[in-house]
């Protein structure tokens, strides 16, 4: 009598060191000869171990296997003996899959397919899996089981053909040749289970007929490139029957939905026989809120007017697997044509492109190094550079319209989409990482796709990858580290290179015809690519050191450029910024080296016209893209100093002009890069343009000053508006009042001609600063001084008292809560603000006063929109945008400053922010008119930044609001979510102002 063992599931950790096997190992070897006769193989047994992933594991495995054998009365010795391949493949099985041998545990019976002498992956009985499985669910008299028997024999019949593919597969001498047979196997494996199930579930759901089924395998299944554990995507479609009235077909829809909730329960609902794989039909319309089955015309329907452009992108890998086949066939003459419908439309291919920087984008970074499918370089790269060729070119091209990923590989280079040399690196990657991805599902057939992290695993997954030759942990890692470095740069130019070729004629890579280049072109978001293929030419022709480079970095600048909004704009700005520097050995480095910096310079000129316009005069600013720690803004202090320098050497306001225009553009560029945070531009901005001011000033006084020999007086500048709170966008004006104060002991005839002189120099500075040609103008605006434009140009400091005391409105108090001083003399400066605080942070504020800022209001909103504007979309005027959040500010300031010195500030966030610390808003109300205003503002500034040129209204223009979304962090495809988001924050932001500003709580 045998003594059982009780090994169902135990691991042995024996491991080999250097070809020697220990202790354990051979006393479970022995065991197993004892078991089964076998004794005198133990050689045999311990040379096949060596090629095993994991050969301390053999033995044991072996014990488990015979004394399973015995207990079933199988003889396991007999069968070694009769058959030249039993023991090697069990050997294999052993060291390389436990869940191999628990099947054979499970069903002894199964040892006998693994003693066929023919080689299974080349035999005429791998070509009848899909049969055998289907037909498992019959008895010999050809009539179904029952559910659970069929379960049981369904599943059992599916291992049994996967124990004699996995064994084959592990002693294929070339894995990676055999690679494309074993998926192409499973993929038959899993239609006869889904042929099975179907059957089983048919005969059991639709018992009268009632209804036909049909199963549309989609994903990996469809394209016949299944791993060993894979989900299996599929769709139900149904027909009732044809003389069916409403309340029939409504039954062949039930019977049709229960026939198969039962398939997928069958092959993946928990049992006494294991689950094989998750069936998943969440790719149906409406994914798994939708409807599990439907009529042809149901989905046709949905495809044709409902589908969302990745719909297609799944269906284009459907076909029928199981069920009805003139049912199959006709789903299939009704919706897969809609792929290359839908491959037409302007948006599908960026938003294809889209979709997969999303998946990049959540890979686990603890992960990401060691991910086969998703990672950079990794499985999806390959499939997603064929798949999108073939959405580009397959509208015209039927040829190469073929899921699976190594055949439509092959028919893009044959068909000129795709080198020779690149189809053949792509396929030779893919197999690989295949087969590596193979070998880490064997062992317990589970999903799995990232490489172990422990060195033992990682050593065991390399004898198991390589059969034979150098089977280390190093040589995996290495050559798939060399793939994917190799597939991710392929993958980013894929799509390019050929381009370049079509355009500068050599033909010398691929023979991609002009007009599929275009179209290439055209499908990545070139809206002229007859120009853009002419651009491309000029910049790669020839023989210049200049062609060469962008010969090189061309296909990545390009894939770049597409990304952005606007690709044509980006390609010339690049050809004039490359022809202006075509000499200049650091651009051209640059350009060759830093990935970095050619990414982020194709990233601002696709995206911002205002910035590539200034690029083209500070072409020096392309250094600091590949090192952004030069994007920060430069310290004041340094800034300072540099203009005065400037202004010392006689440079005067022009070398200031150029110093702020550089500076500006260096802002201007982080905020584009997100370097600095978006809320930190405006005060960014306000700070450059105010030391700007203050040197010039300095330059025009030293010249002025000194050619009419007046020095006893003191002048200043005083900000007001958007520049006072320091929160000017990128096109904004420099609201500003000149004060100026005589010296004490001046007469009266050198006082008038003081005034004269001031007013000279104040005039001198505005003409200075507005008369850029090339560097950026300011312009200095002095209609908020007192009387505005019928007032004086320039006041002195007690014309400013005098004035404020005798005449000031509200309205002027109000405007001078945003007064800040930002050049000059340093005590008129100081002198200025202790004049202004009492009038805009007054003790108590009349009712009178508070009434006329509201109606002024009021007016304001009515009379200033502009004639023709939506009210709602007006960032500045309309509902909810800056003008109601920094008037409802504004107002509790002129109420409350001289009792809470945190108000008295000249910027709204820190106004509100106070106002919020002492209660007289609520943290929610502050919150929803900070988010308001600070998205108004990013609103304001990205759409400038886009346009080159001011603007106060979303556009109406997709690509623009497009293009204001990027600029403002949205992921690529979110124009509507963006006016969304501005019209729902708005709304709030307005609710919330009317109560505080006016006192009015609109729920009343």
């Amino acid at each position: 009598m045998i003594r059982r063992l009780d090994l169902s599931r135990r691991k042995d950790p024996t491991r080999t060191q250097r070809g020697k096997f220990d202790s354990r190992f051979e006393r479970f070897l022995g065991q197993f000869c004892e078991l089964t006769g076998l004794e005198g193989h133990e050689s045999a047994i311990r040379e096949f171990a060596r090629f095993t992933g994991d050969p301390g594991s053999v033995s044991l495995g072996l014990v488990r296997v015979a004394e399973a054998a015995a207990a079933a009365e199988v003889d396991l010795g007999g069968l070694v003996q009769d058959s030249q391949h039993l023991l090697d493949r069990l050997v294999r099985l052993a060291g390389s899959s436990e869940a191999c041998i628990d099947h054979i545990v499970r069903w002894p019976e199964s040892l006998r397919l693994l003693a066929e002498d023919d080689d299974f992956l080349r035999s005429k009985r791998r070509r009848k899996v899909r049969k055998r499985i289907a037909r498992s669910v019959y008895d010999a008299d050809g009539q179904l089981l029952s559910i659970e028997d069929g379960r049981i024999a369904l599943r059992r019949a599916y291992r049994d053909e996967l124990i004699q593919l996995t064994a084959a597969d592990l002693g294929s001498h070339e894995p990676t040749a055999d690679f494309d047979t074993v998926s192409r196997t499973l993929t038959e494996m899993a239609e006869g289970a889904l042929m099975a199930a179907h059957d089983l579930a048919a005969g059991d759901s639709i018992p009268d007929g009632c209804a036909e089924l049909a199963v549309i395998a989609m994903g990996k299944c469809g394209a016949r490139e299944l791993n060993y554990v894979s989900d299996v995507d599929v769709v139900f479609a149904f027909s009732p029957e044809t003389t069916a009235d409403g309340e029939q077909a409504e039954r062949a829809r039930s019977c049709a939905s229960a026939a198969a909730l039962q398939i997928i329960d069958l092959i993946s609902a928990a049992g006494a026989e294991p689950a094989l794989w998750e069936v998943d039909a969440a790719l149906r319309p409406e994914g798994k809120a939708g409807a599990l089955v439907r009529t042809v015309d149901e989905f046709a329907g949905y495809y044709s007017d409902i589908a969302e452009n990745w719909e297609f992108q799944a269906l284009f890998k459907a076909r029928p697997v199981a069920g009805s086949e003139e049912l199959g066939q006709q789903w299939s003459e009704a919706c897969l044509p809609q792929v290359w419908t839908a491959a037409h439309r302007d948006d599908f291919i960026p938003e294809v492109r889209a979709m997969r920087r999303r998946v990049v984008d959540l890979i686990d970074r603890d992960e990401a190094d060691r991910q086969l499918k998703l990672g950079p370089g990794g499985l999806r790269d390959v499939e997603f550079s064929a798949q999108l060729l073939q959405l580009v070119h397959g509208t015209e091209d039927h040829d190469i319209r073929e899921p699976n990923t190594l055949e439509a590989l092959r028919s893009l280079e044959r068909g000129g989409y795709l080198s020779g040399d690149d189809a053949a690196l792509m396929e030779e990657a893919y197999s690989f990482l295949r087969v590596v991805e193979h070998r880490l599902q064997i062992p317990r057939m589970r999903r799995a796709a990232v490489l172990p992290d422990k060195p033992e695993a990682l050593r065991e997954l390399a004898r198991m990858v390589y059969p034979t030759g150098d089977r280390t942990e190093v040589r995996l890692k290495r050559e798939r580290d060399d793939y994917s470095r190799r597939v991710r740069a392929l993958h980013e130019q894929v799509f390019y290179r050929p381009i370049l070729d079509a355009a500068v004629g050599t033909g010398a890579v691929t023979s991609l015809p002009a007009k599929a280049a275009e179209s290439r072109l055209r499908a990545f978001g070139f809206v002229d690519p007859h120009s853009a293929m002419r651009h491309i030419h000029d910049l790669s022709a020839g023989v210049s050191r200049a062609s060469r480079v962008h010969r090189q970095v061309l296909p990545a600048m390009l894939g770049w450029l597409s990304e952005g909004v606007d690709p044509d704009a980006g390609l010339l700005a690049y050809r004039r910024l490359s022809e202006k520097l075509s000499s200049s050995t650091w651009y051209l480095k640059l350009l060759r080296d830093s990935g970095q910096g050619a990414e982020a310079l194709a990233r601002v000129l696709s995206l911002s016209q205002y910035a590539a316009s200034h690029i083209m005069h500070y072409h020096g600013s392309v250094r600091w893209l590949a090192d952004q720690d030069m994007l920060h803004p430069t310290p004041l202090d340094s800034l300072r100093q540099e203009m005065s320098e400037l202004v010392g050497r006689g440079r005067g306001v022009e070398g200031v002009r150029a110093v702020y225009g550089r500076e500006k553009l260096r802002i201007i560029l982080a905020d584009i890069l997100e370097v600095i945070p978006r809320s930190a531009v405006p005060q960014a901005l306000s700070d450059v343009m105010s030391t700007a001011i203050d040197a010039a000033l300095l330059s025009v006084r030293r010249d002025l000053d000194t050619e009419h020999r007046i020095y006893d007086y003191d002048f200043a500048i005083i900000a007001m508006g958007r520049l006072g709170g320091r929160e000017i966008g990128v096109f904004s004006d420099a609201d500003v009042c000149f004060v100026y104060r005589p010296a004490h002991t001046m007469g009266d005839d050198d006082r008038e001609a003081l005034a004269k002189h001031a007013r000279r120099v104040a005039l001198e500075v505005t003409s200075a600063l507005k008369s850029a040609q090339q560097d950026p103008a300011i312009e200095l605006d002095a209609d908020l001084r007192p009387e505005g434009r019928s007032g004086p140009y320039v006041r002195t400091l007690e014309s400013y008292r005098r004035y404020y005391e005798a005449w000031s409105e509200p309205w002027e108090a109000q405007a001078l809560l945003r007064a800040r001083p930002i050049a000059g003399d340093n005590d008129l400066m100081s002198d200025y603000v202790d004049m202004i605080n009492p009038l805009r942070y007054p003790q108590i504020l009349p009712v009178r006063s508070i009434m006329q800022v509201r109606r002024l209001k009021a007016r304001m909103e009515d009379e200033r929109l502009p004639r023709g504007a939506d009210r709602r979309q007006h960032v500045k005027l309309g509902t909810g945008g800056l003008s109601d959040v920094e008037w409802t500010v504004q107002l509790l300031q002129l109420q409350h400053a001289a009792e809470y010195p945190g108000l008295r500030t000249t910027s709204t966030l820190p106004a509100l922010a106070a106002a919020r610390d002492e209660g007289l808003v609520s943290a929610s109300d502050h919150e929803v008119l900070r988010t308001a205003w600070l998205m108004a503002t990013e609103v304001r500034n990205a759409i400038t930044l886009y346009r080159g040129k001011p603007s106060d209204s979303l556009p109406s223009d997709i690509r623009e609001l497009e293009a204001a979304a990027r600029l403002m962090g949205y992921p690529q495809g979110s124009a509507q979510l963006l006016v969304d988001d501005y019209l729902r924050v708005t709304r709030w932001a307005r609710s919330t102002m009317e109560v505080i500003f006016y006192g009015d709580d609109p729920t009343d």
